[in-house]
């Protein structure tokens, strides 16, 4: 079996112990899921019986018409919060079609009305980020304006919200958007206070930004990379989506990355790439990626390692053994060495990591499938991450297992 370049290894590090590059705090998941109720209530309004919509019209032009309570609106907005969606939807629902009747400069004047109540920094935060939803839509440069001097205070939800923003601009504007953040950056807008000297919002922004400038200028989209350290390009690129992108703007982002990511991180870019591709649209969409790339074999096995890792360990479900025979048939037409080694990792991640198993049936499976392909390599994958990662002695069990008597022997050895 071929051992995996250094490249690949940071790879594995991220897809398969990590998962996501940054982690979703409780407090940006519940912002998240609030977002997504509001979202609903635009399309699907609560059912009222015709008589009592009739006789309630006039009340309900009032509601349309008239001053928001935003005191209520923040406590109905805590409690849907706090209970995990469960709340009022007919007073959201009204929020909603109030909000989208609402001008940009409505949205603004209730902005500044709200930072003078007496709220707590929670409650307004929510009110927030509820107005700026609709604010983004409307009007995207207007957001950015009244935002942008949060980005050193806020959460790194606000960031991602205005990174989106900034997109949308973008895709009306190119020129201008572009313009605009230089003008961010050369203000100091986007210094960054970490010991590292990244800025994550501005590695947001930037993403964003050069995303739609891949289709529209990619020069232009190569010049913005290039400003960059050499170190945040590949995290730059993983955060912008390329899943809307044609042939000839998957070959110029193919070529950006080439001739501006390092080349000891090109494996890293292609792969964080590759994790939105499985996550919309599985194996087939990485296979149509992989196609229009061309990536090197070392990029390819960097790809192929976070496709398995996205596909099967992302998401609540318990690992079965069609899951594990469709991973194998996919790995085994894109990258044939390593998947008895991807098998082994992903049936020891599965047990230690995200318990999709449990170890007596990853165990088992891992002996399973040695047998079957008729050599021990799914074996001794198993055995060498599970103990570095939970028990020797229960790996070196396993180990005597391992029929090859020279492979098992140094196993046993490395196990002392």
């Amino acid at each position: 079996m071929r051992l995996l370049p250094p490249a690949v290894a940071l790879v594995l590090v991220g897809a398969w112990f990590g998962f996501q590059r940054v982690a979703i705090s409780a407090t940006e998941s519940e912002n998240l899921m609030l977002q997504k109720h509001i979202a609903a209530a635009r399309h699907a309004g609560p059912e009222v019986p015709a008589a009592a919509t009739k006789a309630a019209a006039p009340d309900r032009q009032a509601r349309q018409t008239g001053p928001l309570d935003w005191k209520t609106i923040a406590a109905q907005l805590t409690e849907m919060q706090r209970s995990g969606g469960i709340g009022d939807m007919r007073a959201i629902t009204r929020l909603q079609q109030r909000l989208q009747t609402m001008t940009p400069q409505d949205i603004v004047a209730a902005l500044d009305e709200i930072a003078l109540l007496d709220l707590s920094a929670a409650a307004r935060a929510l009110l927030e980020r509820v107005l700026l939803q609709p604010l983004m839509q409307k009007d995207p440069a207007l957001a950015l304006a009244r935002f942008i001097d949060r980005l050193q205070t806020q959460d790194a939800a606000l960031g991602g919200q205005l990174a989106s923003a900034l997109r949308d601009w973008a895709r009306n504007d190119a020129t201008k958007a572009d313009a605009w953040l230089d003008e961010q950056i050369a203000a100091g807008k986007f210094e960054s206070k970490s010991l590292d000297g990244r800025s994550q919002s501005r590695m947001l922004f930037e993403g964003s930004l050069i995303g739609v400038l891949l289709t529209s200028n990619p020069s232009a989209a190569a010049r913005r990379l290039a400003a960059l350290p050499e170190d945040q390009r590949a995290d730059v690129i993983g955060t912008f989506s390329i899943n809307s992108l044609k042939d000839d703007s998957l070959q110029a982002f193919a070529r950006l990355v080439r001739e501006q990511v390092p080349a000891n991180d090109r494996a890293r870019a292609f792969a964080l790439q590759t994790a939105q591709r499985a996550a919309q649209g599985g194996y087939a969409k990485v296979t149509d990626y992989l196609s229009r790339i061309k990536p090197t074999s070392d990029e390819r096995l960097a790809c192929v390692e976070q496709a398995v890792a996205t596909s099967t360990l992302s998401n609540e479900k318990k690992l079965t053994r069609d899951d594990l025979n469709s991973m194998r048939e996919w790995v085994g037409s894109q990258a044939p060495n390593v998947t008895d080694a991807i098998t082994g990792k992903l049936l020891c991640v599965a047990a230690l990591r995200t318990r999709k198993l449990d170890f007596a049936e990853a165990s088992e499976l891992a002996v399973e499938y040695s047998q079957a392909s008729g050599n021990d390599d799914v074996l001794v994958t198993f055995v060498e991450n599970w103990a570095v990662g939970s028990s020797k002695e229960q790996a070196r069990v396993l180990a005597e297992k391992i029929t090859d008597v020279r492979r098992r022997a140094e196993m046993l050895k490395r196990l002392e």
